[in-house]
């Protein structure tokens, strides 16, 4: 069993990360679904290629620098100055390099004029948001969740109220940009003044020591978040590339709900991370314990939301973007759907990879992935348009899967095969063959998700895995 620090280190964590992420999240999600209704496909499609070569840039300019940076201060506080001054003094040059390659990026594409000008804008968007990353790590490593969450309110509310005012009148996309820039810079004033007074001193100061040690420490992190960012948001800017701004909107009108499902998995990676991290190297047992339960967690949870997503996708993108642009978006939500599968069962055995020391092979992976997601996008764009960057997105997720799951194949045996997991397995495809070919009407579907939901709580999990997942979120609130 956890212990009790445990189990209020993660309930604490989940409650304070959730929040954070929730609250961005329904942000930008507003947002988006806002531009798609009122500014429709082709003004969503510059937005969103704009927006997206703008986060790879800003995975570049952290690159893992934030992970690093909150390990290191949670380590040891005393030298938590010193510690900042060193990664902030090597971070500024990503920085500015990621800002150098987002410039430069339009002119070696074929990018519409638009669009091109919004990446353009977005560069003091990555620069902003960079430093506020940087200063969230440091709230982190104090263990200070909840200064993060309070600016992520205030800033992401001031956002959305901005956004919405100006969205309603149809302002250009321009000055939204402009908005985002601005709101952000609100961001990294207040969090100077909390990271200033919880560190007991200017945090931004140069200090080049160790600077070869620091890049050899954040190299595999680095690039294992900047090509797992890459592979799963390359379809977007080769649809752009190759297909115009109107795909790419309606692309991502289904790729944005799969963004926001995949929040989850997210969350209790972050949450339990520490944790797990500790429980590696003190108490092998529980750390498998910890991950068997929350694998089988998360898999039984996607089962779920599979059949939400395949056999109600043509009411979902009908109620939030309407069927009169957004028709071939219902296509593309139910490959989506075996991704959301996919996504969530195999993140505890990528976490597993990471805890136990084996960062490297989650870098050679993504790397591989985002090689295999070009020539697949290149191929299958060509022959089945957008749906072709679907079931290359659906391909590259299989194959990345398995390779989280071979090097911990031992475990996979022992979880996957038991009883209650082949029955729920089994249950499964049965019910989707059942839903697929039998059932038309969506309020039958829904009563056999909530049956489904049912059953899936009654055998799924035992009555001990019951009680330590209770245990987990309801001990110590």
């Amino acid at each position: 069993m956890l212990t009790n620090n445990h189990q209020s280190t993660i309930w604490k964590n989940s409650i304070f990360v959730f929040f954070t992420q929730a609250i961005r999240l329904v942000t930008n999600f507003l947002i988006f679904i806002l531009i798609a209704r009122f500014y429709g496909p082709e003004a969503l499609g510059q937005f969103s290629l704009a927006f997206t070569i703008a986060n790879i840039s800003l995975v570049l300019a952290d690159f893992g620098f934030d992970v690093l940076l909150q390990t290191e201060i949670a380590k040891n506080r005393k030298k938590a100055a010193e510690i900042i001054s060193n990664y902030f003094s090597i971070k500024i040059i990503f920085v500015l390099f990621a800002s150098i390659v987002m410039v430069t990026i339009p002119s070696f594409q074929s990018f519409s004029a638009t669009s091109a000008s919004l990446i353009y804008l977005l560069v003091l968007y990555v620069i902003f948001t960079s430093i506020s990353n940087f200063i969230y790590a440091i709230f982190r490593g104090f263990e200070k969740f909840e200064f993060e969450t309070r600016v992520s309110f205030i800033v992401n509310s001031l956002l959305l109220v901005l956004l919405l005012t100006f969205g309603f009148l149809k302002s250009s996309l321009h000055l939204l940009i402009l908005i985002f820039i601005i709101v952000r810079l609100i961001g990294v004033i207040l969090n100077i003044s909390k990271s200033n007074s919880l560190v007991g001193t200017n945090i931004f100061k140069i200090n080049f020591n160790n600077w070869k040690l620091i890049i050899n420490q954040v190299l595999i992190f680095g690039l294992h978040f900047l090509f797992g960012n890459l592979y799963f948001k390359l379809d977007t800017i080769l649809i752009g590339i190759w297909k115009g701004d109107v795909a790419v909107g309606i692309y991502q009108a289904a790729f944005k709900l799969l963004v926001l499902l995949l929040i989850l998995p997210d969350i209790v990676s972050s949450s339990i991370l520490p944790v797990t991290s500790r429980l590696f190297h003190s108490d092998k047992l529980k750390w498998e314990e910890l991950n068997r339960l929350i694998s089988k967690i998360l898999l039984l949870i996607s089962f779920i939301l599979f059949f939400i997503l395949f056999f109600l996708s043509d009411s979902i993108i009908s109620i939030i973007y309407g069927k009169e642009y957004y028709n071939e978006a219902i296509h593309l939500l139910k490959i989506f759907s075996f991704i959301v599968v996919i996504r969530y069962y195999v993140e505890t055995y990528g976490l597993m990879l990471t805890t136990s020391g084996r960062q490297y092979i989650r870098m050679m992976i993504v790397i591989g992935a985002t090689i295999l997601a070009y020539i697949l996008n290149f191929y299958l764009i060509g022959k089945f348009d957008i749906r072709g960057a679907a079931y290359a997105s659906l391909i590259v997720n299989i194959i990345v899967g398995i390779c989280y799951i071979f090097p911990n194949r031992k475990y996979f045996v022992k979880w996957f095969f038991e009883k209650r997991i082949i029955i729920i397995s089994l249950f499964t495809v049965s019910t989707a063959f059942l839903l697929k070919y039998f059932i038309f009407i969506n309020w039958l579907i829904l009563l056999f998700i909530g049956i489904f939901f049912v059953i899936i709580y009654l055998v799924g999990l035992s009555n001990n895995e019951k009680e330590k997942f209770s245990n987990l979120i309801y001990k110590n609130i």
